[in-house]
């Protein structure tokens, strides 16, 4: 969840960066205004695939690049992680 004004592609550019060589694609699909996302927020749903053309990824691998995606949408975007 952010700031309504916030650009998607800003956004995109944050995971991408972060993500580094893992990152092989991201896929927006879905935004979502609206009461449960709160007043001047939306919800932005990406979807993320990791690899490594070497190996296979552990699960700690990508946990810690995924968290640190997260941790800078959170650190420049003030995004919050939306609880299920």
């Amino acid at each position: 969840v952010v700031d309504d004004e916030i650009p998607v592609g800003q956004m995109v550019s944050i995971i991408t960066f972060t993500g580094g060589d893992l990152l092989e694609e991201v896929r927006l699909f879905d935004i979502y205004r609206g009461e449960q996302a709160g007043e001047g927020k939306k919800s932005v749903a990406f979807s993320l695939v990791y690899r490594d053309k070497d190996k296979t990824l552990t699960d700690e691998e990508v946990n810690q690049v995924h968290s640190s995606v997260l941790e800078a949408l959170r650190d420049k975007l003030n995004a919050v992680l939306r609880e299920m």
